[in-house]
Parts: C-alpha cells; structure tokens; sequence
C-alpha cells in the first residue's frame, strides 16, 4: 500500500520522463477487526496451608565436593516445599573464595478443597481476556466488547467477542537489488511528447 519507489513528476506533459527515486516510506494502515478469545477455570481449587513443621539440612562445599552436617537425608513429610539458601565465604571485600555454606529448608503442608465463587471468577476470566487482546494489538482500541458466559458443572467458560479497530500495517525492507532509473531524455531534435509518441507507436508494433 505504501511504496518506497517514487515516481518523478514532471511539471508539464512535455518534459522528459524524471525516473524514479527510492525513499522511505512510512504509514499506517488502520482496519477493523474482529478477535473471539475464549478461558475458562474450574470451580474448584486444591490450597495449600503449612501446618508449621519444618527440617533444615546444612552442608559445606568446598572446592566442588560437598560435605553434608547431617545423617537421615529422608524428608517425613508427605506433601513438603524446599526452600534453598547459599551463601558463600568472602573473607575480603572483592575476594570470593570457593566455599559455599548450604541451607535446606523443607517445610510441610496440607491441601484442601475449595469452591471459587462464581461471580469473582467470571471477573477474573474477562479482566485476563480484555488484558490478552489488549496485547494482541500493537495499537489500537476496542470498539465492543461482548462476552458469553457458560457453566459445566464445575467449569466455568468465558468467551469474548470483540469489534476493535487497529493498525495492521507491517513494514517491510525494500528490495536493494531494486535501482532507482534516472531520468530519461528525448533524442535528439525530438520532444518530450515525440518520444512517447515513439515509444506508444513501439508498443503497438
């Protein structure tokens, strides 16, 4: 639609062909489109809650070789997140040397099950949908926005339909092959107008 290859225009129909000169060329293409995104989440949820237990495993390495300070490396937990923890010895300011002290927290949890109140999760799937067209457009604004809401027993769906308008177009490198033409002067004796004369009389041969 938009094109970096120029043509010279004359200023009256007798001048000489200018050719053409290559520029860059810059726009922007506005259209309105359509977009359906559709989300959807179960009703029911597994939390998790620490129950306060906890066991902390510590260990040295030391030149790549790791020396542990305890014994019974099993956790006796069933359900447990680990959290690690190093810190390595700086005697001098600016001077880092290969022993590191190691922290291993495992701390237990249980799970339970939980019902999502439908209202607060249909708000959550159209605040996440509107926020996944809105990066969808590099720019531009949504006109309508219309959404369908169905449940599943305990899955709730959200579909949005939206009308937006936005910028579509893409820029594109010219081909450098591509040479500009210079311009192309009448033989001699002849006009401007001569010449095409000539050339349409060419053409019909």
């Amino acid at each position: 639609l938009i094109s970096g290859r120029m043509e010279m225009d004359t200023v009256t129909p007798t001048e000489h062909d200018l050719g053409t000169m290559l520029v860059h060329a810059e726009g922007k293409v506005l259209a309105q489109t359509w977009h359906t995104l559709t989300a959807q989440i179960s009703l029911k949820a597994q939390v998790k809650t620490y129950t306060g237990e906890e066991i902390c495993h510590y260990s040295l390495s030391l030149m790549g070789k790791r020396v542990k300070f305890y014994q019974n490396s099993g956790i006796p937990y069933e359900n447990y997140d680990t959290i690690s923890e190093q810190r390595a010895w700086t005697p001098i300011q600016g001077k880092q040397l290969p022993v590191v002290w190691e922290k291993e927290t495992h701390r237990a949890y249980e799970t339970r099950e939980i019902t999502l109140d439908p209202a607060q999760a249909e708000e959550m799937l159209r605040q996440a949908l509107m926020e996944a067209l809105e990066e969808q457009m590099e720019e531009g604004k949504v006109l309508q926005a219309d959404y369908e809401v169905t449940r599943q027993g305990d899955l709730l769906q959200v579909k949005l339909v939206a009308q937006c308008t936005e910028q579509i177009g893409r820029m594109v490198e010219m081909d450098t092959q591509e040479k500009a033409v210079g311009p192309r002067h009448p033989e001699k004796g002849t006009t401007g107008a001569d010449e095409k004369t000539k050339e349409a009389e060419r053409a019909e041969e």
